[in-house]
């Protein structure tokens, strides 16, 4: 008889258990609208980070991005490991460009959480430098992207560049 109070309690104890862990990943897991709200900002957020390249404004850009020091941006190949490396090599980039365009063909947003997210996508870069050379390259591109007070910031960035023209 013991043996089957013990079967019995052993067996409630893992439904109990198993029902809690459903109930909690549903808690944790957005509603399909709640995600499309989630999934809008970020966009909005990559949106304002575009903007403030194409403007060529280095200090707007890194105002979206976090400090990290564990490899904030990969760029073919090259690792910056910290925001301060990112924002120089970025700044040193802008130098000598005149104008820079930014044309996503795709951009697709993966919430790995509430609070972070994975954007991916691809497109064609337009520069003109400030000798008048102008070229266009295909890009794709990986940010991950984090929810600190109240506001997404990049926590990480990944992008590679087709051979230019």
């Amino acid at each position: 008889m013991m043996t089957s109070f013990k079967m019995i309690a052993g067996a409630l104890a893992a439904t109990v258990t198993m029902l809690g862990l459903v109930l909690l990943s549903h808690a944790q897991t957005p509603s399909d609208a709640d995600r499309a709200v989630v999934e809008k900002a970020v966009l909005a957020r990559m949106a304002e980070i575009q903007m403030a390249a194409e403007s060529l404004d280095v200090d707007k850009v890194f105002s979206f991005v976090l400090d990290n020091d564990k490899g904030a941006l990969i760029q073919n190949g090259r690792l910056m490991l910290s925001r301060q490396a990112a924002f120089d090599a970025t700044k040193q980039g802008f130098a000598d460009i005149r104008k820079v365009s930014y044309q996503f063909d795709a951009q697709h947003v993966t919430l790995i959480s509430s609070t972070v997210a994975l954007v991916v996508g691809e497109g064609t870069t337009s520069v003109e430098a400030k000798d008048g050379q102008t070229r266009s390259r295909g890009f794709a591109q990986s940010v991950v992207l984090v929810l600190t007070n109240g506001e997404w910031k990049v926590l990480h960035s990944h992008g590679s560049f087709a051979a230019g023209v």
